[in-house]
């Protein structure tokens, strides 16, 4: 694209879908989607690229990525500008129309947008990715969407996970799942007369499920778990620009489950963190 086809285009998606609100990208000539000023999801950007970086050890261009209610595109136009292949799927028309503007003002032919509803993202329909992004979305999901969503993640990764999600402080209902208990609490997304117009021009909420559910932390390390990483990490540093109380960053990994030779250490395999009434 020209200088010129880039600002019209931008301002034709402004038009019609209105400005961008938390993904500001650096187009070609020294435009952006908003200015030139760090804004909203841009922290993140830097964590999760050094996260990859740091636990892979591999090139970032020789990984397979994908973002998962991907937004505007922020993060999967970054792994895509540092050469990794990349799929985002995303389920609102208007963040669709954003992200793929700007991959196509930066020529990116090594990504995709997908417009998708992530309940309905699998390893059969979208296959298996070295690198999964999950930031924003877990927590916009009710039960039992969210616990299959987690499931349907672990089935696509072969080498690493990244969960940034807010959590439930306390652990305040029980929800059961495969035969096993998990403790969170219940948010409201949307009033429950919202039309689905509205529920969808709702940006900073679900696609459409009046009432999201919470994980609390260790809840959602013990369903990390049970579902197959046998590593999960809790990210201090890089350390984001608003950090709040009720917003964590897990790292997770599969990987083949080691038994010690001692006896005794042998024996705390498959222990699981005390949570809710079990504390």
């Amino acid at each position: 694209m020209t200088e010129d086809e880039i600002r019209a285009g931008r301002e034709a998606i402004v038009a019609e879908h209105g400005p961008w609100g938390s993904a500001n990208i650096a187009l070609p000539y020294g435009l952006f989607t908003i200015d030139n000023q760090p804004r909203g999801d841009n922290h993140r950007t830097l964590k999760f690229l050094q996260i990859v970086s740091d636990m892979l050890d591999r090139p970032l261009h020789s990984l397979r990525v994908i973002d998962l209610a991907c937004g505007e595109g922020l993060y999967a136009i970054e792994f895509a500008r540092h050469g990794a292949q990349v799929l985002g799927i995303e389920g609102r028309a208007a963040n669709f129309a954003k992200a793929d503007f700007a991959r196509a003002a930066l020529e990116l032919d090594n990504l995709r947008f997908v417009q998708d509803d992530v309940r309905a993202f699998s390893a059969e329909r979208y296959g298996q990715f070295d690198v999964v992004l999950c930031s924003g979305i877990l927590y916009h999901l009710d039960q039992p969407a969210c616990f299959h969503f987690l499931k349907a993640i672990r089935a696509v990764s072969t080498a690493l996970c990244i969960i940034d999600t807010r959590i439930a402080m306390q652990p305040e209902i029980a929800v059961a799942f495969e035969g096993r208990t998990y403790w969170g609490s219940i948010y409201r997304e949307h009033a429950d007369t919202d039309s689905p117009e509205t529920r969808l021009a709702n940006l900073g909420a679900s696609l459409d499920n009046p009432t999201s559910f919470w994980f609390t932390r260790l809840s959602l390390a013990n369903l990390l778990t049970d579902l197959g990483f046998t590593s999960v990490f809790d990210c201090l540093a890089p350390v984001p620009l608003n950090t709040r109380a009720d917003r964590v960053t897990l790292v997770a990994r599969p990987g083949r489950g080691q038994r010690p030779f001692n006896a005794v250490a042998a024996r705390l395999d498959g222990l699981r963190w005390p949570d809710g009434e079990q504390e």
